[in-house]
């Protein structure tokens, strides 16, 4: 069996001294990435990390793609600039998902050091950096084609159960949580299954003594089976039932095939995806209580039809969607939702982020008749009726000073 070329080999990388090169010597790097970046300067530490992009001769931007298996992706981007320009290098670091924080910080470094070391043959850190290549030992061989051995064909299961409660001298609330999950993901095939599991209890003292007392209870079960047909189509079939006191659904069944078309290539999502989905199934509701429709129990067609746009690039990140669903019975039944984020880096050293989302609701068939009790106004143990919901953030954030900061202190 062929092994990947990096498996050939053993690298100790890049033995650097700092010894007669002052900070203006130095290489100046910025790194754009949801990493441990103490770490990074302390390990890195033959370098300027840069605070501004546009003072760098390397940037260095990494986007973190995570696996159905809990592991990570990281891809590395390099790219030279000034006297650097032209320079780039691209390439893909996979971590496990036993593995710990400090092993996938000592793993990401070593290969920033590697990547790094064709930028700094030109500098005068040249003379002072060494690679040495080893051929593995046969026990490291025979360790590595017995980790690639899979004994489980793909699947990854994950159990979790969560339980907290809160006492106050006037109100309190106890919550339980317990979760499955399976997973099963090719290049061709993703198969999943995830059945949960959650209950609420909560108490508030009034005025007069009396005490208030809600419960809820939620129990529901996704699963999906998604065929990949070629590099920009994907094929579908979605089903979930659920039992939940909040929407006043005993038993709920929705059964979905669904299509989606990707305009970039799916090998590009880590940076760029730009999607469009479209579902249509069939429900049946059985209420806990009689509806404000008057119904009892219901069967009805829904489609629904998505369209999601994601940029990670050097100057930010974007992500804008539009949903668009309804009752194919009654199209006054109907549900469209609009969300944005976006975290720009507008000139040096500036940053606009805003984030928001409109949501037009004329869907809640699973309403119950009659007015809300007071305890479900208070303690939201009950989905209320509403035709809108809208949230709205925005912020700046500007960094100036030292162009580089190199210092390690983590004291308090």
């Amino acid at each position: 069996m062929r092994r990947p070329f990096f498996s050939q080999f053993f690298l100790l990388i890049c033995l650097f001294t700092t010894t007669g090169l002052s900070a203006q010597a130095r290489l100046n790097l910025f790194i754009d990435c949801e990493c441990n970046k103490t770490i990074l300067k302390q390990e890195i530490n033959y370098v300027n990390h840069a605070i501004d992009p546009a003072n760098a001769q390397i940037n260095l931007f990494i986007v973190t793609s995570y696996l159905s298996n809990g592991g990570k992706v990281f891809n590395l981007s390099f790219k030279g600039q000034h006297e650097l320009e032209g320079n780039q290098l691209s390439f893909k670091l996979p971590v496990t998902a036993v593995m710990t924080g400090r092993e996938v910080d000592e793993a990401l470094t070593k290969r920033i050091k590697l990547g790094l070391a064709g930028f700094l043959a030109g500098t005068p850190y040249a003379a002072l950096a060494e690679v040495l290549v080893e051929a593995p030992s046969e026990e490291a061989i025979a360790e590595e084609e017995a980790a690639q051995e899979d004994n489980w064909n793909n699947w990854i299961f994950e159990v979790n159960a969560r339980f907290n409660t809160n006492k106050e001298s006037l109100r309190g609330r106890t919550d339980f949580r317990l979760g499955f999950e399976a997973d099963r993901t090719t290049p061709e095939l993703r198969i999943r299954f995830a059945p949960n599991y959650f209950y609420r209890k909560q108490t508030i003292t009034q005025s007069d003594g009396s005490i208030l007392t809600s419960f809820r209870q939620d129990m529901w079960m996704n699963a999906s089976i998604v065929k990949s047909i070629s590099d920009h189509w994907s094929v579908g079939f979605f089903n979930s039932m659920s039992s939940t006191t909040f929407r006043n659904i005993d038993y709920g069944l929705w059964i979905a095939p669904a299509i989606e078309y990707s305009f970039f290539n799916y090998n590009e999502v880590p940076f760029k995806e730009f999607t469009v989905a479209y579902r249509l199934g069939w429900t049946h509701n059985n209420y806990s209580e009689e509806t404000i429709f008057l119904k009892t129990e219901e069967s009805l067609m829904r489609q629904v039809l998505d369209a999601d746009l994601r940029l990670r690039q050097r100057w930010g990140q974007i992500f804008a969607g539009v949903s668009a669903g309804n009752f194919l019975n009654d199209f006054s039944k109907n549900r469209v939702s609009l969300s944005g984020r976006a975290n720009v880096r507008l000139i040096k050293g500036l940053s606009f982020n805003v984030g928001g989302s409109y949501e037009i609701i004329n869907d809640q068939i699973s309403l119950p008749r009659g007015e809300a009790s007071v305890e479900d106004i208070l303690l939201g143990q009950s989905q209320l009726a509403t035709n809108f919901e809208a949230d709205l953030s925005f912020g700046l954030s500007y960094t100036f000073g030292s162009l580089y900061n190199n210092v390690i202190n983590t004291r308090l």
